[in-house]
């Protein structure tokens, strides 16, 4: 436990140096003055409206995932757990907390419910890389120019990635063997069992619709994330996507930090800055899409936390 603490202050220090090496190179000054005095504040409004749908697709796609193991849930009940996990997963690297939400549901076993949280999880992480892969790639086609040689490998591996992620979430089978085969090696089997049984419920019949939750979810970030960007400064669509999907990919490959703290910010300062963007319209867009999508989530689910659910031995209660 003592040193889970020193690795977790180690985070939080590394968050809140890397943010503030960002916001040392973007200037404190500059920054505030474009918050005060955004080009369209009417952008940033239409940001927060989408924090709607945004969290909404998510309490669908949680939902949707629930009733595979407990057809009788009710929307109170994935709703807690959806915001309640979001609060724990702040302050973890990667959100990984968020498997908290584990905790909230009363009625199901915790290491079934834990199965289900990595179905969501992982569909939502294979179309975020998949989208920032070629938004990483145009990046580097414009910094490299049209060189058909080293773009032509580049495209190559990216069709590669692309196809193995589609065929993983559409074929969610092959999750569910890697596991099994997994089990044969651990220890803790009867635990592992359990886990596997949370994605026996989930077929290529139920994958196709979470597919189409888990797209149309990543489009309402990154037009959250554009959004927030054109409100500090007018900017060519093309380098909108190229630069939001790409910070959004490397904040998913680089998960050190708390809260995603600073690599985000980094990201977008870095990727912005290549296409003539000011930094401040960079760190300002990802900070406030941090705000809006993380911070006042996390506040109302606060008040969810006394509803934890600690039982023994992962026992659901009885209804």
């Amino acid at each position: 436990m003592h040193k889970k603490k020193i690795i977790f202050s180690l985070k939080v220090i590394l968050a809140v140096i890397v943010l503030l090496w960002v916001i040392h190179k973007v200037q404190v000054h500059t920054i505030v003055q474009s918050i005060q005095n955004p080009r369209s504040p009417v952008f940033i409004g239409l940001a927060m409206i989408m924090l709607i749908p945004n969290i909404g697709l998510q309490w669908i796609r949680w939902h949707f995932l629930l009733r595979l193991i407990d057809p009788g849930i009710r929307f109170r009940e994935s709703f807690t757990s959806l915001l309640g996990g979001i609060t724990v997963g702040l302050i973890t690297p990667g959100r990984i907390g968020e498997f908290g939400r584990a905790l909230f549901l009363h009625h199901m076993n915790y290491v079934k419910a834990l199965g289900l949280i990595f179905i969501d999880k992982f569909y939502a992480s294979i179309v975020l890389i998949i989208f920032g892969i070629w938004g990483v790639i145009s990046f580097l086609g414009f910094q490299m120019g049209p060189n058909i040689f080293l773009l032509a490998p580049l495209i190559g591996l990216g069709l590669l990635a692309s196809a193995f992620g589609i065929i993983l979430m559409f074929r969610p089978r092959y999750m569910r063997t890697f596991f099994y085969n997994l089990t044969l090696l651990l220890p803790f089997r009867e635990k592992m069992k359990l886990f596997i049984d949370g994605l026996d419920h989930f077929d290529e019949n139920k994958a196709k619709p979470f597919i189409i939750y888990s797209v149309l979810l990543y489009f309402i970030y990154i037009l959250q994330f554009s959004l927030l960007a054109l409100a500090f400064e007018k900017i060519p669509v093309h380098v909108l996507l190229t630069s939001t999907t790409s910070t959004m990919f490397t904040k998913i490959v680089l998960p050190f930090s708390i809260g995603d703290l600073g690599i985000r910010e980094g990201a977008a300062v870095y990727f912005f800055k290549s296409y003539a963007v000011s930094k401040t319209t960079a760190f300002n867009s990802a900070f406030l899409l941090f705000c809006i999508n993380l911070m006042i989530p996390a506040i109302t689910g606060l008040f969810f936390i006394p509803q934890i659910g600690w039982r023994e031995n992962g026992h659901p209660k009885k209804r």
